[in-house]
């Protein structure tokens, strides 16, 4: 059984009815949860904030997943190997860790959509109507082993076009932004697929038009045919076997905090995120992309669905992704190990979701 590794400094001295001896009430220790975070999810900081975490008895450690694999993508081994217990992380991770012999499984949803709009050029409103008219396109999806162009490239194939019927155009991340606009105003790129803040800097230009929008389940579901997983509570089975009532605490945890994101506003939300979330940032953009960003966390249901699963296999599998390293990796390794029902359990999520509201 895994040792605490905290003490809770939370205690009291409750002096008897009677006037005698007090007793000294002692904190439970606190169980700690060593995750690797992409990014800087509100979920996780508010299930710090607002105790949540500590409620549950745990302490959630952050860990730089860079400094023990080496790429943030790659935390399917620490996971198997005990390095580092979970990950908040996209879903499609655990198709990439099947494929390379390093099972892990999603045990609950943060994001039931990938949180990505599709647009097009003004000047092409009346020829483009859908995905099938992308043929000889240029098409603006972010790097090339990312979600923005797998979703996009799963979007041409449902529409019936063969691989590689558009043209990439590849924008660096760096002035991404500005690139883009300026590829706009010279007529060189046709389709966009990108997430916030872009999107809106994209639609406040007043030169793009909503194609898709994959901002929510419901409308994610309405374009492909069932909503999709995102980002996503991670583990590996052997961590779920060794520690159940771990993880189940760590579910109980993010299924609160989800409760309080599904039923407050941005600038609740945000009165509620410690001080240093906003540093380097200008607190009202912040707040704004809170705003932009809420659709896509899911609403109620945490838990994996057998055809949203599916839709994140489906596309992964059909994706060439491109010729990076990072690209490489996730387009090798054996296709067959991939087993939709392998890749997630409900498990804890249910149970959580059953008695909290």
């Amino acid at each position: 059984m895994r040792k605490p590794l905290t003490i809770c400094l939370v205690a009291s001295l409750l002096i008897a009815a009677g006037g005698g001896a007090p007793t000294r009430v002692v904190a439970q220790p606190l169980t700690q949860v060593r995750m690797s975070i992409d990014e800087d999810p509100i979920v996780v900081r508010l299930a710090a904030s607002l105790g949540y975490f500590r409620m549950e008895g745990l302490e959630v450690v952050p860990v730089d997943l860079e400094k023990i694999a080496g790429q943030d993508y790659l935390m399917q081994e620490p996971l198997i190997n005990g390095q580092i217990d979970a990950s908040y992380h996209w879903f499609n991770h655990t198709i990439f860790g099947a494929r390379h012999g390093f099972p892990i499984q999603g045990v609950m949803v943060f994001n039931d959509a990938p949180g990505m709009t599709v647009m097009i050029a003004n000047r092409l409103k009346d020829q483009v109507h859908g995905a099938a008219d992308f043929r000889a396109r240029h098409v603006a999806e972010g790097a090339g082993y990312g979600t923005k162009a797998v979703i996009t490239g799963y979007l041409a194939h449902l529409a019936g076009l063969p691989k590689h019927a558009y043209t990439p155009v590849m924008v660096a991340s760096e002035g991404r932004q500005q690139a883009v606009l300026d590829g706009l105003k010279r007529g060189e790129v046709d389709v966009m697929t990108f997430q916030e803040p872009l999107t809106s800097v994209l639609r406040q230009s007043g030169m793009v038009t909503t194609l898709y929008d994959l901002n929510s389940g419901e409308s994610t579901a309405k374009v492909l045919g069932a909503s999709f997983p995102a980002q996503s509570l991670l583990t590996s089975p052997a961590y779920i076997l060794a520690h159940p009532d771990t993880v189940q605490h760590l579910v109980n945890a993010f299924v609160r905090a989800m409760r309080y994101v599904n039923t407050h506003d941005p600038d609740q939300i945000a009165a509620q995120l410690p001080a240093d979330y906003f540093k380097g940032k200008e607190r009202r953009a912040a707040v704004e992309c809170i705003r932009d960003t809420l659709p896509t966390y899911a609403k109620g249901d945490y838990s994996f669905s057998p055809a949203a699963a599916k839709v994140v296999v489906d596309a992964i599998q059909l994706s060439d992704f491109d010729q990076s390293h990072e690209g490489q990796w996730r387009a090798t390794g054996d296709t067959s190990k991939v087993h939709v029902e392998d890749l997630y359990t409900n498990r804890f999520v249910d149970v959580a979701m059953k008695n909290i509201k």
